[in-house]
């Protein structure tokens, strides 16, 4: 018996099976092309890569319509709509800037393609058959159309993409209009000549592939991988065709050309792979390419090189070296297997942006063997190009990343260096300084391996830097004086670091700015403690003429730190132990902004008997100078020695208070989250929290917090988390929230009725802003166990918030009440989420009977997505799937059309998993399509044709499985179905047909 496949069908065996309908959103968001054969997906992300727009081509492909021709028949009242609206769109685009509601245009172009799609491969009725054949004058009318709207959106989409001259300002809904509207002339021209004959001419075949090729790389460039998959099909199938009538009595010219469209055919499926992130299909893809490589001319080599190239560059990016090695040698053999001297500009261009990207990716592998092949590479660049600026930055990437940490060639990276800097020339790029930030760039990176060779190769730097002409060389020269400031803070520990910088500036006979003088000795200042003499001479270096613009202020303070410095420093120790004593270092340390001073006297002062009036001392100098950090830290002192203790000295929610406010004042100044100010205030926050737990442990009838100072504290947690959520780290959002909830626990319940309510709300908020937060840190977590516990922990809010809205929910209004609901709702479409996750599958069944009373169809349909992409057991998807649709049923009142979508999904997800469920989801569906078969409300036909198709083929699985009892129920219930299609018997008797081959019986 000959293989089951080739039994069923001329391609794969399976039978056409119609796309489900599609709603309208935006194009380009779906997963691509499958075999036309199978079913698609239920849904999938979209793709997030994207393959550059290729070159432009010397020549363009332009359809020509066909002239008409005699004989008349009745038009094909099915693509009647589709071709008003086509020229309707025509008239639209010729004033493309008047085009209204461009994004419900694009919506319509869409809903007609996928029609035209549908009609270009639906098996046509035999009653219907010899009509379809004739070449009729309104076939010709739907050709002439589709070419005008091919050739007015290419001259659009040619001006919106022009890389010479870029329009100044282009909307790019328009782009996307322009290339949808191409797509539908070329549906058009598809279906015009599809049905003009039963022979297809050749003509004909190959003018349809090089219009679908064409197309499929601008729908590639522009991510619709959804229309470029259904464009790939229709090549197919026009391929299958011209391949069927043989090459016998061809030209060598059109051989090669076959040749030429099957070679590009594959680089354009493999590319279309790539970006729908499936690279297991692109490998595939490519070895079909293999056997077509004889045929390659120079362009084809250039494509295939181009796509091979950005699929390796995008797995370099991501860091997945190994991987991306491959495929950039497989870019790097395709481009090299035509001589350089054969390539166009833009193929030496990609030849030597392949060996860049496949230096970095070797580089980045970590492996000894690949670190030596990049070498190599390296090296035949520089003999093949000399020692240009690009085979210099390679070799300083080779250099950096030795796999051998321990073995670094400091001297030859300061070499190559020293190379960029003598052929550095600030006139070209004094705009963005590309070449001085390069320098820099890899000067950091030396300093970091070796400091010492890294300052010496920017001394040298600079000092070519101050014999430059121009205000932009100036410039670069004060920058670069700057980072070597603070690669002399980094390891600064003798008297030769200041002779070196003492030598540098006797060099440099310009002064610098005042900025840069201000940042340099900023840098210097923050370094002088400790040994006086070492002191002494940086405060003299940050004298240097250089700095002499750095003003009045600023020398005055650089002269006065000689004499402070030295009294403080000569101290004896036994000083140190006077309060006084320390206090009045204290308020110099302020004056000259010496925090490290400032801390060691409050140290000191914290340990002494009268530390409390000497640390509000220290508090009060802190704040008449302006130092708001350290008057928090003299407030952390004093809270640090009375966290909760009985009797108490200090009023310890005073103190909170006041370390609450000056914290929050730091909030609103730059760089917060840098300096730990936020995660210094959420401190205070749980502090407060763990005083209140103190107080109800040890002392529950002293009630050292008041109602009033619990509000403070819940009020402001609430209000400054609410203030800050897009601006702080989620985790700090958390953090303050729980604060808040935890602080409001603490309420007795004896208040007012309307501060109840009032405390009752910012209690929900406080969760259901909390479960978002976690929700949102849960789905980006890539290590699992951490993820799990977000989800738990979410869990857990979203109990508390169920467990606490009864109570509430008689007390608010309509409006409170409608939108405590609405976030109910979406608290248990969290849960649900976190119940899949964690595969909670007994959850699932009471968090939808949770969320019946919130009446949100969005809810419902969310946990419907969630349960479809999960891989829930058979019997957990098919009761929770029925009871979503049913509530979902209830909700929305919907009609056939919708009814028959869901039944439609349900089935599509239990198929896979239990098929006697899927068994009893066809019966259903059949009896439902029974019912309204005489109705104005039948079930939509297009739904019938995908569940028949389906369900055939998984009787065909079932055979190949040597199931023959299973694959004849199965191929009796698709029969079955097909039958209630309004079709004139088409579908069934194919069918049919197909089921008596089989021979089962």
């Amino acid at each position: 018996m000959p293989p089951l496949r080739s039994t069923i069908s001329i391609h794969n065996g399976r039978v056409p099976s119609k796309p489900y309908p599609q709603k309208k959103t935006a194009q380009g968001n779906g997963t691509g092309t499958r075999s036309r054969f199978s079913p698609p997906p239920f849904s999938s992300p979209p793709p997030r890569s994207i393959v550059p727009p290729p070159r432009p081509q010397p020549q363009v492909h332009t359809p020509v319509a066909e002239p008409p021709v005699a004989g008349q028949s009745k038009p094909d009242k099915r693509v009647t709509p589709c071709v008003e609206f086509a020229n309707k769109l025509l008239s639209l685009l010729s004033s493309p800037s008047d085009v209204p509601a461009t994004e419900a245009l694009t919506e319509e172009i869409a809903t007609h393609i996928d029609k035209l799609h549908l009609l270009c491969q639906r098996p046509q009725p035999s009653s219907t058959q010899h009509q379809l054949q004739q070449n009729s004058t309104k076939d010709t009318d739907i050709d002439g159309v589709g070419v005008q709207l091919w050739n007015l959106c290419t001259r659009l989409w040619r001006e919106y993409n022009d890389p010479i001259h870029p329009p100044d300002a282009t909307d790019p809904r328009l782009k996307k209009l322009a290339l949808h509207g191409k797509c539908l002339g070329f549906w058009l021209v598809v279906f015009a000549r599809s049905t003009k004959n039963k022979r297809k001419r050749r003509s004909d075949l190959v003018d349809v592939i090089k219009l679908g090729l064409k197309i499929t790389r601008d729908l590639v460039a522009s991510k619709q991988t959804k229309l470029a998959g259904n464009a790939l099909q229709i090549v197919a199938d026009h391929k299958g065709h011209l391949q069927d009538m043989g090459q016998e009595g061809w030209l060598e010219e059109e051989v090669n050309e076959a040749n030429c469209l099957e070679v590009e055919y594959f680089i354009w499926r493999t590319a279309l792979a790539w970006v729908e992130g499936r690279l297991d299909v692109a490998e595939h893809m490519y070895t079909s390419t293999e056997r077509l490589r004889k045929f390659l001319t120079r362009d084809y080599t250039e494509r295939l090189a181009d796509v091979l190239y950005e699929i390796g560059k995008s797995l370099s990016v991501k860091r997945d070296y190994k991987i991306a090695v491959k495929w950039l040698e497989r870019a790097n053999e395709v481009v090299n297997s035509v001589g350089v001297d054969q390539l166009t500009r833009e193929g030496v261009e990609l030849r030597l942006a392949v060996l860049q990207a496949l230096v970095t990716a070797l580089s980045g592998t970590g492996v000894e063997e690949d670190h030596k092949k990049a070498k190599n590479y390296v090296d035949f660049l520089e003999g093949e190009m000399g020692n240009k600026m690009v085979v210099s930055l390679l070799k300083l990437e080779v250099l950096y990343k030795t796999p051998n940490a321990e073995v670094f060639d400091e001297e030859g990276y300061a070499e190559v260096l020293r190379h960029l800097i003598r052929n550095f020339d600030g006139k070209k790029g004094m705009g963005s300084g590309a070449e001085f930030k390069l320098i820099i760039h890899h000067t950091r990176r030396l300093h970091d391996k070796s400091p010492g060779a890294g300052c010496v190769v920017l001394d040298d730097f600079i000092l070519v830097l101050r014999t430059m002409a121009g205000s932009g060389s100036q410039e670069f020269m004060e920058k670069a004086l700057v980072t070597r400031m603070w690669m002399m803070t980094q390891h600064r520990d003798s008297m030769d670091t200041v002779r070196g910088l003492q030598e540098l500036f006797g060099h440099i006979t310009r002064a610098v700015s005042a900025e840069a003088a201000v940042a340099a000795q900023a840098l210097e200042l923050s370094y002088t403690r400790g040994e006086y003499a070492l002191a002494e001479a940086w405060c003299q270096l940050a004298m240097a003429p250089i700095f002499e613009k750095c003003g009045p202020g600023n020398r005055a303070k650089l002269e006065s730190m000689e004499t402070a410095s030295r009294v403080i420093n000569d101290m004896p120790a036994m000083s140190w132990e006077e309060p006084m004593t320390a206090y009045l270092a204290f308020k110099v340390a302020i004056r000259t902004e010496d925090r490290q001073m400032a801390e060691k006297c409050l140290e000191t002062i914290s340990q002494t008997p009268e530390h409390i009036d000497f640390l509000g001392a220290c508090i009060a100098e802190s704040q008449k100078g302006g130092d708001v950090i350290c008057a928090i830290a003299a407030l952390k002192k004093l809270q640090d020695r009375y966290e909760y203790k009985e009797p108490n000295p200090i009023h310890l929610p005073a103190l909170f208070r006041c370390t609450i406010r000056l914290l929050n004042m730091l909030v609103d100044r730059t760089n917060t989250e840098e300096n730990g100010v936020v995660d210094d205030l959420c401190d205070m926050f749980d502090a407060v929290v763990i005083a209140l737990e103190k107080q109800k442990k040890e002392n529950p009838r002293r009630k050292l917090f008041t109602v009033d100072e619990i509000e403070w504290f819940s009020r402001n947690s609430y209000n400054l988390a609410l203030k800050n959520t897009t601006t702080w780290d989620l985790s700090n959002i958390i953090r303050m929230l729980t604060s808040c909830v935890n602080i409001i626990s603490y309420v007795p319940s004896d208040i007012g009725g309307s501060q109840l309510v009032e405390i009752g709300l910012k209690m929900l908020f406080s969760r259901f802003i909390i479960s978002s937060a976690l929700i949102s840190i849960a789905r980006a977590e890539d290590n699992v166990p951490k993820q799990l516990e977000d989800y738990a922990a979410m869990r857990e809010h979203v109990k508390a918030f169920d467990t606490d809205l009864p109570d509430l929910l008689p007390r608010l209004d309509e409006h409170s009440r409608d939108d405590m609901l609405r976030k109910h709702a979406t608290l248990l479409t969290f849960d649900f989420e976190a119940a899949v996750v964690l595969e909670a599958w007994d959850d699932l069944g009471g968090i939808v009977q949770r969320a019946i009373a919130c009446k949100s169809v969005t809810a419902f349909q969310a946990m419907a997505d969630s349960l479809l992409r999960a891989r829930a057991p058979g019997q957990v998807l098919y009761s929770t799937m029925r009871k979503l649709v049913n509530e979902i049923w209830v909700l929305e009142a919907f009609d056939a059309v919708k009814l028959a979508k869901y039944t439609r999904c349900l089935f599509q997800a239990t198929l896979p998993v239990d098929d006697r469920l899927a068994m009893n989801l066809l019966e259903e569906a059949c009896g439902k399509a029974r019912e309204l078969q005489q109705s104005q409300a039948a079930w939509p036909e297009e739904e019938l044709e995908w569940m028949a198709a389906t369900a055939f083929n998984h009787a065909i699985d079932c055979y190949g499985a040597n199931e023959r009892e299973r694959a004849k129920e199965w191929a009796g219930k698709a029969i079955k179905m097909a039958g209630f299609c309004r079709d004139g018997g088409g579908l069934e008797g194919l069918l049919k047909g197909k089921y008596q081959r089989l021979n089962l019986g």
